[in-house]
């Protein structure tokens, strides 16, 4: 039996009736005033560790917002030891013990202490992004599902937020997510993820947008000017400027392609680029400081950078790193067009009017460029790869070409796909 059999057809039922046992003691005790609940509370579940600034996009746009509706006392969940988010929130909830993802059966012994301090708060909001549909972890995704399971069971409000969900889901996935109480309320944050859970889970499904789009950018930092600088100096050249996003998991499942493919990749698509087009520069936008394949973002991108020819390098500057979601969101903003490889790079871009081309994968953008009613500015990673191929460079410059006309369409749809946003909240709040 394999771990996954083991999850869907024994872990999980067995989970869930110790698991409702508990939490129907620890809800008795809280009808009956033996314990109490902390007033105007929330607790705020990341999808995965401490890294990626798309998860932390989302977390400031929910810790900001639920403030603004009167929620003063606001946790988020440590995945793991020693690692906080810059959020102002009341002493962090360590359940490092029930979500690591090592030793798949070590989270049971921390699932008593964990619920207790779980039944102390109001509310439970999980941000779902990308991690619902078993793409990464089915294990990972058992438990996100299983502690907003518990939390339900405990009478507080859940939902899972503004998460996507692929082409092909784990039936792992299908049946916990099926599973949930009737009262938690699950939104998809694009189209495609709404018409697939529709079309695979068996629970109601809102549509929303990602949280991140309601993320307030910062207004000054030391990283901010550095790069406002830098592009304003091109723009007195009269340069267009041209942000770029890579990362190593554009590759990690391509079979016989390493990181060092993508480098030249790149490498020659900018040097192309340069040649066609002398007015453009290049600005280099890591958005994740996790490594896979022994690189993250930046250290990708360095590599790109030393592989320029000294006059192309010449047109390209790398934002310092690491950097804030905040900060991120301000210096898109001075950009013409951006082309990202990551999800919430390209939320950033969109809720700054700054038109995006995407590198895609996990059938994930599609359901975005529909907010805006956009035709997808698309390549997928196979694409990159296939000898004498003209399609990336093609592709960038479209959005060249496109870009004011797609910055006055998004402007346009922004403040609906705001409202969008807002409604992960609805009836939860």
């Amino acid at each position: 039996m394999t771990i996954i059999d083991l999850l869907l057809n024994v872990l999980h039922p067995l989970f869930s009736l110790f698991s409702a046992m508990y939490a129907f003691l620890l809800y008795s005790l809280y009808r009956l005033n033996f314990v109490s609940r902390i007033p105007s509370s929330a607790i705020i579940l990341l999808p995965s560790p401490l890294g990626s600034l798309g998860d932390e996009a989302m977390l400031l746009a929910a810790v900001d917002y639920l403030k603004r509706q009167e929620i003063k006392n606001i946790s988020v969940i440590d995945r793991t030891k020693d690692e906080t988010y810059p959020v102002d929130a009341i002493p962090n909830i360590d359940l490092s013990g029930f979500l690591v993802y090592t030793g798949w059966y070590s989270f049971l012994t921390s699932l008593l202490p964990s619920v207790w301090k779980i039944n102390r708060y109001e509310r439970l909001y999980a941000l779902g992004a990308d991690m619902m549909d078993g793409y990464y972890s089915d294990f990972a995704t058992f438990k996100t599902i299983k502690l907003v399971e518990i939390a339900s069971m405990l009478g507080l409000s859940t939902g899972i937020l503004g998460f996507s969900y692929n082409r092909q889901p784990t039936n792992l996935s299908k049946k916990l997510l099926g599973s949930l109480p009737s009262r938690t309320k699950l939104c998809a944050r694009d189209k495609m993820s709404y018409q697939r859970l529709k079309n695979f889970v068996a629970h109601p499904a809102n549509l929303v947008a990602d949280l991140a789009f309601l993320l307030q950018p910062i207004e000054q930092s030391e990283i901010l000017d550095k790069v406002v600088n830098w592009v304003d100096s091109q723009k007195n050249q009269n340069k267009i400027v041209v942000g770029l996003n890579i990362h190593a998991l554009l590759v990690s499942r391509l079979e016989g392609v390493k990181i060092n493919d993508l480098v030249n990749v790149f490498v020659e698509a900018l040097t192309k680029l340069h040649y066609y087009n002398k007015q453009l520069s290049f600005v280099f936008l890591p958005h994740d400081i996790r490594t896979v394949k022994g690189v993250n973002d930046d250290i990708l991108l360095d590599k790109v950078m030393k592989g320029l020819s000294p006059e192309v390098a010449d047109c390209c500057f790398q934002i310092p790193f690491p950097c804030r979601a905040r900060e991120i969101k301000a210096i898109v903003k001075n950009l013409d067009c951006v082309v990202a490889g990551r999800m919430h790079l390209a939320i950033a871009c969109l809720g700054q009017g700054t038109p995006i081309a995407c590198i895609t994968y996990q059938g994930k953008f599609e359901g975005l460029y529909q907010h805006f009613n956009l035709d997808p500015l698309l390549i997928d990673p196979q694409e990159l790869f296939v000898p004498n191929s003209t399609k990336l460079v093609d592709l960038v410059q479209e959005l060249i070409n496109q870009r004011e006309s797609l910055h006055q369409r998004i402007m346009k749809k922004l403040p609906d796909v705001k409202k969008l946003a807002e409604s992960n909240f609805d009836s939860i709040i």
